[in-house]
């Protein structure tokens, strides 16, 4: 007698998750609401249909949630996964639908875009940080001054010079330095010759430009001390006679 040998062929993960997801009395749109995702994407795994699915490993996250959903073995169903679809995310690419590949290299396309853009904001933020340095290092600092005025006259001797610089900036007031408080406020009396002076003030960094002040101011001669008349005698004082 002659018996037929039939071989049984292994069953397909998609019919196997439809099979299972039945038994349960569980309906696709069911297992969407609870688990939050794309009833497509269901289908896409009862149907065996991998180039519908998203990257493997969102694929692999969605296919965790759908097995839990329809009590099923978690570990089973992954490793069957990885068996069938073990190089999927090679071929994945070539058999997607042309609005799926072109979405997907718009996504990387604009990622790239995003990561060279915030690298080249960094990097001119500092190029831009280090030249605002150099130019307040190397430029000149400001320099009011107060007193004198320009182009004056005066029978004062004794001239007082003061203004208003930056911090940490170096005076000198006709060559000679002068100290001045942490705001950059300077004051200092000079001794004027007479007929033109010539003041030069002056402020500069370390390592900047000088800016230079300059102001005339003339110190106008008096003369000799004032003489008494020729003939002029001076009298006791005489009070009045009393009443």
């Amino acid at each position: 007698m002659a018996f037929l040998i039939r071989q049984l062929t292994k069953q397909s993960l998609g019919n196997y998750l439809r099979s299972l997801r039945k038994r349960q009395g569980i309906h696709l749109e069911d297992v969407s609401r609870q688990t939050q995702i794309q009833k497509k994407y269901l289908e896409a795994f009862e149907e065996d249909a991998h180039h519908l699915l998203p990257d493997p490993i969102y694929a692999r996250h969605f296919l965790r949630q759908f097995v839990e959903a329809i009590q099923g073995d978690v570990d089973y169903v992954l490793a069957r996964y990885e068996e069938e679809c073990g190089s999927c995310s090679a071929v994945t690419d070539s058999l997607r639908v042309p609005r799926q590949r072109t979405a997907q290299r718009l996504l990387r396309t604009w990622r790239t875009w995003a990561k060279i853009a915030g690298i080249a904001a960094v990097i001119l933020a500092l190029v831009g940080y280090i030249s605002f340095q150099i130019f307040d290092l190397v430029s000149p600092p400001n320099l009011f001054v107060d007193t004198p005025h320009e182009d004056i006259q005066t029978t004062v001797a004794t001239l007082v010079v003061s203004g208003q610089t930056d911090q940490e900036v170096r005076v000198l007031v006709n060559d000679e330095p002068v100290l001045t408080d942490p705001t950059g406020r300077f004051t200092t009396q000079l001794t004027l010759t007479r007929g033109l002076n010539v003041i030069l003030i002056e402020a500069s960094k370390k390592y900047g430009q000088a800016n230079t002040v300059r102001r005339t101011v003339f110190l106008e001669d008096l003369g000799s001390n004032r003489r008494e008349p020729q003939g002029s005698t001076t009298s006791p004082f005489v009070p009045p006679p009393a009443p």
